[in-house]
């Protein structure tokens, strides 16, 4: 089995998983704020920007050299939306990294201490995950604030990449190729499931951010029953 299909399948449990996180499950029904969406906007900043350093860092790496696409990085575009956000609705940042935040990126710098070949995961949950998923959230985004064009939205946008289909085929053949024995496959696989932990914990974090700026009572609309 190739090792792009291998995550994909054995990931799919916990893709469903955190689709299920009620904090989603608000978005996609249009109960998402301004401010608490700021508040993700900054968690996320932090964590890409750790992980974009470190990728850089380790950008000559025999492994993680070929899944090294700077097109992919989203730090500036997360400060862009970030700015924007302030800007256009008044909205505040914490200024401080909230503690899902912080055991994320101490998860990050932890595997690029000891296995960076496993930031492999990372890049393919994170960026695989922007450019598929994140398109369908991008447009419930736009309509929520009724923002127009790109700005509000750069986190979504890749400039650089023309055909998200086609360069998604690039990335998994990439990872097909890469110099990887049985076993760093089985940990590649059980990293890129933490990831989806380490991400779902932010969205389970940044629930109570929500019920406090719309309400306990409206959150609880949003969630549909089973």
């Amino acid at each position: 089995m190739s090792v792009a299909l291998m995550l994909r399948e054995g990931t799919a449990e916990k893709h469903q998983e955190t689709e299920r996180v009620p904090y989603l499950r608000a978005i996609f029904r249009g109960g998402l704020d301004a401010q608490t969406y700021t508040y993700q906007l900054e968690s996320l900043r932090d964590v890409y920007n750790v992980m974009e350093d470190l990728f850089r860092e380790n950008a000559k790496d025999p492994i993680l050299s070929k899944v090294y696409f700077p097109e992919l990085f989203r730090t500036k575009a997360l400060e862009e939306d970030i700015q924007f956000f302030q800007s256009k609705f008044g909205t505040k940042v914490k200024g401080k990294i909230s503690q899902k935040t912080q055991d994320y990126i101490n998860h990050i710098q932890r595997v690029a201490k000891e296995n960076p070949y496993l930031l492999v995961a990372q890049s393919y949950v994170r960026y695989l995950g922007d450019l598929s998923g994140g398109q369908a959230i991008k447009k419930v985004i736009a309509k929520t604030f009724a923002l127009e064009g790109i700005p509000g939205t750069a986190f979504y946008e890749f400039p650089e990449i023309q055909d998200h289909q086609a360069f998604k085929g690039i990335y998994r053949t990439a990872m097909d190729t890469l110099p990887l024995s049985d076993s760093q496959k089985v940990e590649l696989l059980e990293e890129a499931k933490q990831v989806f932990d380490l991400n779902k914990n932010l969205f389970v974090e940044l629930e109570e951010d929500l019920k406090i700026n719309i309400g306990a009572e409206k959150f609880q609309e949003l969630i549909p029953v089973g």
